[in-house]
C-alpha cells in the first residue's frame, strides 16, 4: 500500500470542493481512497489532499504522474479554480 499527498491552492475552497466531489467517481476508478485533505492554519484555499492506494510506492508514482499530466483532469481542475498544478509526493 502506498500513499499520495498533494498540496493545492484554490480560488474558494468551497468551488473546488463542489468540482473535486463531482469527480470522486474518476478517483475511484482509478483506484484511490480518500484519506482526508487538511487546512492550512493560515488560508483556507491552501491544503492538503491525501489519497491511499493499494498498490506500490512505484505504481502510485505512476498513477499520480499520469492523473496530474491527464489534459481532461487539468480542465476540470481550471474549471474548479486550482491556481497552480499540484505538488506531490508518494508514501
Amino acid at each position: 500500500m502506498a500513499r499520495i499527498f498533494a498540496t493545492h491552492k484554490v480560488r474558494n475552497y468551497d468551488e473546488w470542493k463542489q468540482g473535486y466531489d463531482a469527480d470522486a467517481e474518476r478517483r475511484k476508478a482509478g483506484g484511490l481512497i480518500e484519506a482526508g485533505h487538511f487546512h492550512s492554519t493560515d488560508d483556507r484555499n491552501s491544503f492538503l489532499i491525501v489519497w491511499d492506494t493499494t498498490g506500490s510506492v512505484d505504481d502510485a508514482n505512476a498513477m499520480a504522474s499520469g492523473m496530474f499530466a491527464d489534459p481532461d483532469l487539468a480542465k476540470l481542475m481550471e474549471e474548479a479554480g486550482v491556481l497552480e498544478k499540484p505538488s506531490y509526493w508518494i508514501a
